[in-house]
Formats: C-alpha cells, sequence, structure tokens
C-alpha cells in the first residue's frame, strides 16, 4: 500500500513539475496566473498569494496553471491588458507553453546524473551456471570463470560480454578465460544462433553459448563530470528508442498493446522500481519524465504541442486560428485521448492481474 502510494506520489509530482514550468514561464513574461492547482476536481485546500490562488485539488494525479485572457473576448481576437497571456507576442506564448515539456526534460536529464553520480551496480563477466548441452560446456567453462576477453578485446561487465556474443551467432570467438585459483587460458567457442526479437518485437537472431550471470557486481560510478557525458548520451538513446517505437506504432509493425502503458502500469512499475532501489527507482522517474516531454509535443490541439502548433499557423496566417476551431478541435481531441487512455488502463488491469490481486487483497 505504502509503495502503491509513493508511485502515485511520484506520477503526480511529474505532472506538477509539468505545469510549474509553464507557471515560472508565464510569472517571468508578466502573465497573471489566476491558479495554479496541484490536482483535478474539487478544491480541498486553498491559499492566495497576489494574483495567484494555489490550491490541492481532490484527485492528485498531476494539476493545471489557469492565467489570465487565455481566451480572446466573444468579437476580438486578442485580449487587451498588458498581464493577460494573449497579449504577449507570439513568442512568449510559445516560450510558456514549451516549459512544460521542458522541465519534464530537464528533470529526466537530472535524474539520469543522479544515478550515475550516486552509482549503480553492474554485473561481472563472471559465469554463475553453465547450460548442458551448449557451446560454453562443450568448449569446458565451468562456475566462477571470469571471461576476461574475446577475440582480442577486453570485456568486464556481463553486458559487454553478451553484447558481442549476441552479435555473432555461429561465428567462432576466441575466449579469454581466467579461472578461480589463478589459471589462465583461451578457448574458441561459436554461439548457438537463436531466433530473439529486439526492443521492438522485431525479429532477429543472436547468438547465445549458454550460460548464466553469477551475481558478482560491481558499482559504476563515473564521477560528476563524466556523468555529464553519460547521462547525455544514455538520454539520446532513450529518446531514439521511443521515437522508432513510436514509429513502428503508427506503421502498425509494433503492436500497441503489448507496448504502452497508463497511469495504471506505471504505478505497478514504480513499485517495481522501488524495491530495486534507488538507481532503479531514479532511471524510472528519468524514462518517464522524458516520455511525459515527447507526448505533450505531440500536435494535438489538448496538449502542448497542438498549442504550438496553432502559434505557428498563427505566424504563418499574421492571425489567430479562430477560437471556434481550437475549441472544437480541443474537444475532439479529449475525446480521443480520453478513449485511448480508458483502452490502456483495461489493457493494464489485464495485463497486471489487477482484478486477481484486488480479490486477492479481499480474502485476507
Amino acid at each position: 500500500m505504502v509503495a502503491s502510494l509513493v508511485s502515485l506520489l511520484v506520477l503526480g509530482l511529474l505532472v506538477i513539475v509539468h505545469e510549474a514550468g509553464h507557471f515560472i514561464v508565464a510569472r517571468w513574461a508578466g502573465v497573471r496566473v489566476l491558479r495554479f492547482s496541484m490536482g483535478f476536481g474539487p478544491r480541498l485546500l486553498t491559499w492566495r498569494r497576489g494574483h495567484t490562488e494555489y490550491a490541492v485539488s481532490a484527485i492528485p494525479l498531476g494539476g493545471y496553471v489557469k492565467m489570465a485572457g487565455e481566451q480572446a473576448p466573444a468579437g476580438t481576437a486578442q485580449a487587451g491588458d498588458p498581464w493577460e497571456y494573449l497579449s504577449k507576442p507570439i513568442s512568449t506564448r510559445a516560450g510558456i507553453v514549451f516549459a512544460g515539456p521542458f522541465v519534464n526534460y530537464l528533470v529526466g536529464l537530472l535524474s539520469f546524473w543522479v544515478v550515475f553520480v550516486i552509482g549503480y551496480p553492474e554485473l561481472l563477466s563472471v559465469v554463475g551456471k553453465v547450460v548442458e548441452e551448449m557451446p560454453a560446456q562443450a568448449a569446458g567453462l565451468q562456475p566462477g570463470d571470469r571471461i576476461a576477453a574475446i577475440d582480442g578485446q577486453p570485456v568486464e561487465t556481463w553486458e559487454e560480454m553478451t553484447e558481442i556474443i549476441y552479435d555473432s551467432p555461429e561465428r567462432p570467438l576466441r575466449f579469454q578465460i581466467e579461472r578461480e585459483g589463478g589459471e589462465a587460458f583461451g578457448v574458441t567457442i561459436a554461439p548457438k544462433a537463436k531466433a530473439s526479437a529486439d526492443h521492438f518485437g522485431r525479429p532477429k537472431t543472436i547468438g547465445q553459448i549458454g550460460i548464466s550471470a553469477s551475481g558478482a557486481s560491481r558499482l559504476y560510478r563515473p564521477g560528476p563530470v563524466k556523468a555529464v557525458g553519460e547521462t547525455i548520451k544514455l538520454q539520446n538513446e532513450v529518446i531514439g528508442q521511443t521515437m522508432v517505437a513510436l514509429w513502428l506504432m503508427v506503421t502498425g509493425r509494433l503492436s500497441m498493446r503489448e507496448s504502452v502503458t497508463g497511469p495504471i502500469g506505471i504505478v505497478f512499475m514504480v513499485q517495481d522500481a522501488l524495491h530495486l532501489g534507488l538507481s532503479s527507482a531514479l532511471t524510472f522517474v528519468a524514462i518517464i519524465s522524458l516520455s511525459l516531454a515527447i507526448f505533450n509535443l505531440f500536435p494535438l490541439p489538448i496538449l502542448d504541442g497542438g498549442h504550438l502548433l496553432f502559434l505557428a499557423l498563427e505566424k504563418l496566417r499574421g492571425k489567430p486560428v479562430s477560437v471556434t476551431i481550437q475549441e472544437r478541435s480541443a474537444q475532439v481531441s479529449f475525446v480521443a485521448l480520453l478513449a485511448l487512455v480508458l483502452v490502456i488502463c483495461i489493457n493494464d488491469v489485464n495485463r497486471f492481474g489487477l482484478v486477481e490481486k484486488v480479490g486477492q487483497w479481499m480474502r485476507r
């Protein structure tokens, strides 16, 4: 129960941070913020400071910012008071809109950086089990053997080792082995080809020699300066894989049912990450925050990307898109998005066996 509450809090805070981005840039640009709500629905607690009402609302998943003059009065193209949103130049309004996703992006970067600074465990290339009737057994590998190099390339971690093996099905590789007791020798092993799939479910063939990790690990901690480069590299990989996955889903080559999760699934995943330790939890927070940044930039009228699209059209046309068109398109996208979230949540209930878990809890 505690882990579930923490998971909900983490998800809610990521959305609140997003809204805080809009809030800070709006205030910096001289736009009056009428309300900053932490949560949705009925307001449970409110207080006022200056022109802004701050509120804690009943539904804790998210929040919103209400700015002065977000919609033009009937019969006018733009609000008149200098502190209103629509009175600001297009570039300023775009900055306010973009600030939300950008803050999520920064939170993702910071979380990854903290993971590298505090360190995380890496499995070492030490054999734990040797599978029968596989190439490793035929070559004489034993539990406790450390694989020091493959084809002259030094390896220290299990990830470095498996990457080479996976990429070499049926290709003979020269392994340098260090055995307990100080014995060192070389042996040639040709990984056995096995049909598999990549992160996106696309078929591929990998090599396997039939060993599992011993569990021996080391703490990888590159230091604050080097961590910056590692962070940028990792976030580029995450964003790149996310964009590829989205393209594969749009083109129908990746099942949305198997690859997309919603708030329910995220809660369960955060719980699992919390049990694995701070580094795992922060890594998951970083991935979710980057995903929120990307998702909110989709050109749907109800999202920040849709607002940016309308601002781009206003810049090109020399006048705003009509309020009627914006409102109708927002309504349509809201209904579509709500239907999508509902489908995803139902899928999460089935995927994570939520009905069975609730039943077990009630029988206790």
